[in-house]
């Protein structure tokens, strides 16, 4: 039901115009199997050429400047999906990416209203996992990139991304996981033989 919604209003968003450059559905996309490691390569002249220009920040820890463009700005037109807390305001939104990586990206934008830095917060954690747990797609990511990594917007976000398929950097994920967990383990029943 979210995907549904969540592609709809996309759906909307483009009928509208609202987007730098026309979106593309069959982009240039390769997966290269090569030992499994699942790269995707994807060409998207439109994105290099059209997108906003990022401000040339020299700290990751840059201040919040409302002269420069921020998510206060855009029109209420490009807003997808707002979830409200309990005074009714825009908590978290769901707003589109107006230079798409392809077609479904999304930026998760968390308190808006507090105007916080592209700096990782506990909230917006959790709003990733969130947006990733409602849906049933399951290729779907919350990745984050930080000011001198690509970030073009200093105000805190997340982008949400749909995949054709599983990207190896899940598959590393689960796996250390698994070893993290594994080891808790291990060393809980270290400590319980050595008081047997």
């Amino acid at each position: 039901m979210f995907d549904t919604l969540l592609h709809s209003e996309w759906d909307r968003a483009v009928t509208q115009d609202l987007f730098a450059f026309p979106i593309n559905y069959h982009a240039n996309r390769r997966i290269l199997d090569d030992g499994d490691l699942h790269y995707i390569i994807e060409y998207n002249r439109d994105r290099q050429e059209k997108r906003r220009i990022a401000y040339p920040y020299e700290h990751v820890k840059a201040p919040f400047d409302n002269n420069k463009f921020n998510f206060n700005k855009i029109k209420d037109k490009e807003i997808l999906i707002s979830l409200d807390n309990d005074e009714q305001t825009d908590k978290h939104l769901i707003i589109i990416n107006n230079a798409p990586i392809h077609p479904y990206h999304v930026l998760l934008v968390p308190d808006r209203q507090l105007e916080q830095t592209q700096i990782l917060t506990i909230d917006c954690i959790v709003f990733g996992f969130e947006f990733v747990a409602v849906s049933a797609h399951p290729y779907i990511l919350a990745g984050f990139n930080s000011l001198c990594a690509y970030a073009s917007i200093n105000h805190l976000h997340l982008h949400g991304m749909y995949f054709p398929d599983r990207l190896f950097l899940q598959t590393i994920v689960n796996f250390l996981f698994l070893i993290k967990i594994l080891f808790f383990f291990c060393k809980v029943r270290s400590k319980t033989s050595a008081k047997v």
